[in-house]
């Protein structure tokens, strides 16, 4: 038998500022997580917010240890940094001169930066960095 697990104590302040950050904060999740909280605190077992949220029992279990931990700090999504860039600004500053050169001829461009860095990468990285400029 799953042993129960509740939010047991929250001030009228806490109350409150989680109402508020369901209510109106931009993140989805961080609302969905902040919902979950107040319904712990009303009884609501895990079970219960399983099948509300539709996700995994042990995710609800994870959002509430990170509220008893870190209050509403907990309920923020953490960084992902993902993968670090190919090119360097300077790189894609070269780059961009290689396009403006011939904006049409792209494949060109890549294999004149590819000589000039060494490093390869798609059509598609190249204009994914040039968008970012």
């Amino acid at each position: 038998m799953p042993r129960l697990r509740f939010i047991q104590t929250l001030s009228e302040s806490a109350k409150e500022q989680l109402a508020e950050t369901y209510r109106s904060n931009p993140d989805f999740t961080c609302r969905q997580r902040a919902q979950a909280v107040l319904l712990s605190h009303k009884g609501y077992t895990i079970q219960q917010l399983q099948d509300i949220f539709d996700v995994d029992r042990d995710t609800i279990s994870h959002w509430l240890s990170r509220f008893e931990q870190s209050g509403l700090d907990g309920l923020q999504n953490l960084s992902r940094p993902g993968r670090p860039p190919i090119y360097t600004e300077d790189e894609i500053q070269q780059l961009k001169v290689l396009i403006d050169q011939e904006p049409r001829q792209i494949k060109q461009a890549q294999a004149a930066l590819q000589a000039a860095t060494g490093k390869a990468s798609c059509a598609t990285t190249l204009k994914r960095a040039l968008k970012k400029t």
